[in-house]
């Protein structure tokens, strides 16, 4: 090993795998996998470990090197500030968050590598750039949730500054009753499985059972992301006679005469028929056509989905009984975090609204 001569690790592969798992930050991890290599004989040369990383020779000699002085502390001891400029200089880098911040995103960090050389003229390497944007931002490769031709972009974007202007003059026009929002939509659920990605050992592909059985029940759901309340209702079909059938339920369940409730929804004809009856203490915020990512309560679905996944059911019984096992386990916390996004915030307190228990 050129430069590094008769280096001696001292720690376990074991202990030096496990270490490696433990880093947050992926330069660190890299070091630690360095020795981890070379310890467990994955590696027998320096050129090697190199080539695994996806790193110049002489960056791996240089960690064993800080290894060989000072040992684990050493070689995880990370400097920040002074020396060399950074590979993606500030002002390439706020350009780029805002780039990542837009929905559409990058295919691949090599995306990214050469979206910074067109657009910045910056040339610099993979593993530059997934060190930053995955191991210091934590953005990473996603599924995308397609997004109907239909959708109005400027009407969604609005969504937000129409929400606090809606909220503000509700509590200008009735400042004496108290604004509760809830956010309002219904799921199906049922007895063909739902596949979701698995973990499983390198060269192992994941197998889950399938039925072609087409038996589901409907999921009613109201959470008010302010507070984490909510209200869930099972029907076998979906229609707005169901629908105001929960609305009845849950205006008798939140009956308080100060209370006024504003539910945001969708647009589906389940919700505008002209006969639905409409609590008097009950009022609509309709969300854009085609546009259900606006809904925090999608990714209550989500989780439920994901929690319920990749399982086969013997019949709807069956299926409810685990549905209600994962309500069940909703805490107020659990779904205020999932439901209570920055957008909210900020219209609530423009509004002036704010939780009861604050």
């Amino acid at each position: 090993m050129s430069g590094v001569s008769k280096i001696v690790i001292h720690e376990e592969a074991e202990q030096l795998l496990h270490l490696m798992k433990q880093q947050k930050h992926l330069r660190q991890r890299l070091r630690v996998q360095a020795l981890y290599l070379l310890k467990s004989g994955e590696a027998t040369s320096i050129t090697q470990v190199a080539r695994m990383l996806g790193y110049d020779r002489s960056t791996v000699q240089r960690w064993l090197r800080t290894y060989q002085q000072s040992e684990l502390k050493g070689l995880l001891n990370i400097a920040h500030g002074g020396g060399r400029p950074a590979a993606i200089p500030p002002w390439a880098q706020a350009k780029l968050k805002a780039r990542l911040h837009q929905p559409r995103g990058f295919g691949s960090y090599g995306e990214i590598v050469t979206w910074l050389a067109s657009e910045c003229g910056i040339c610099v390497n993979y593993w530059v750039v997934y060190d930053l944007v995955r191991g210091d931002w934590k953005a990473k490769l996603k599924t995308a949730r397609p997004s109907h031709a239909q959708q109005d972009p400027d009407a969604v974007a609005a969504f937000p500054e129409r929400l606090s202007w809606k909220l503000s003059s509700a509590v200008r026009i009735a400042p004496d009753l108290h604004l509760r929002y809830w956010v309002e939509d219904e799921s199906r659920f049922g007895l063909k499985p739902i596949y979701r990605r698995r973990i499983t050992a390198r060269g192992v592909p994941p197998i889950a059972i399938h039925q072609w059985r087409f038996e589901w029940v409907w999921l009613y759901g109201l959470v008010e992301p302010l507070t984490g309340e909510s209200f869930f209702w099972e029907y076998s079909r979906l229609d707005h006679q169901c629908f105001g059938d929960v609305l009845a339920a849950f205006t008798r369940e939140y009956a308080d005469p100060d209370d006024m409730h504003i539910i945001q929804l969708d647009q589906s004809a389940v919700h505008r028929a002209a006969d639905l009856e409409i609590p008097p203490n009950v009022a609509f915020y309709f969300q854009p056509p085609y546009s259900p990512e606006l809904n925090p309560i999608e990714q209550l679905w989500a989780q439920l989905k994901g929690q319920l996944s990749n399982r086969l059911w013997f019949d709807l019984d069956e299926l409810q009984q685990a549905l209600s096992y994962q309500l069940r386990q909703l805490t107020r916390d659990a779904l205020r975090s999932l439901t209570l996004r920055q957008t909210l915030l900020e219209a609530f307190a423009w509004a002036g609204m704010t939780s009861p228990t604050a």
